[in-house]
């Protein structure tokens, strides 16, 4: 199940109080990651001081996809000088989002035969913004390429990355459960097997290469 918002937890009033402040500082509608994600956050985050909660990227999701949804709501309350900010039935009237798991896949490719095929769950608030919230997270360094799990065999001469290209975003259903695209105890152990071959397979300088990128994930968990 997706990780929710922690402000989901909040009653409607609070998240109508919240919504009014983010709508006055021009917080984004819709996707947070085709504007000024930075200020997004920073609005959000002065404004959890209220409720002394340190908002995360997936809380900006949540706000975004909250006033996208109810957006005739959210119309009605600044409508009338905000008189009816304290209607209650209107508040309950908010839709708040979910969060659902999706399967990112993408390749990574070097400057030689190098090419990977990988895959990332990632919990988002809407299918479209799944490869711009795992850039986000990526230039903000809470998610990496490295990350991913292998979707097929690598092929490859040198661990050398020049460049990467998003693909397809699949939700992660019980039917794509199913169809066995999620099994990670035998897609860990498939992985550990490939990983095992390849080294094997590879020279002494780029072994070394590679245990520096290892040692580098280490030192950052």
């Amino acid at each position: 199940m997706a990780s929710q918002s922690q402000f989901s937890k909040l009653s409607k009033k609070q998240l109508v109080f919240i919504c009014e402040k983010l709508v006055d500082d021009e917080f984004p509608i819709g996707n947070p990651y085709e504007q000024d994600f930075d200020h997004a956050y920073n609005t959000l985050k002065d404004v959890s001081k209220y409720f002394n909660i340190e908002p995360a990227h997936e809380d900006v999701e949540f706000f975004s996809k909250l006033l996208e949804i109810n957006g005739e709501i959210i119309g009605d309350f600044f409508a009338n000088n905000r008189e009816e900010m304290r209607n209650k039935e209107l508040i309950e009237q908010l839709v708040l989002p979910v969060s659902k798991t999706y399967d990112l896949h993408y390749t990574t490719n070097g400057t030689c035969n190098f090419e990977e095929f990988m895959g990332q769950y990632f919990d988002c608030y809407d299918k479209d913004w799944v490869r711009d919230s795992a850039e986000q997270q990526r230039q903000d360094g809470n998610w990496d390429l490295y990350d991913g799990r292998n979707l097929r065999e690598t092929e490859y001469d040198n661990y050398e990355i020049n460049d990467e290209s998003y693909g397809h975003v699949y939700e992660v259903t019980e039917d794509y459960i199913k169809d066995g695209f999620v099994n990670e105890s035998i897609l860990d152990r498939i992985v550990l097997e490939n990983t095992k071959d390849v080294v094997n397979s590879l020279d002494k300088k780029t072994l070394l290469k590679l245990r520096t990128i290892i040692e580098s994930r280490i030192r950052s968990l």
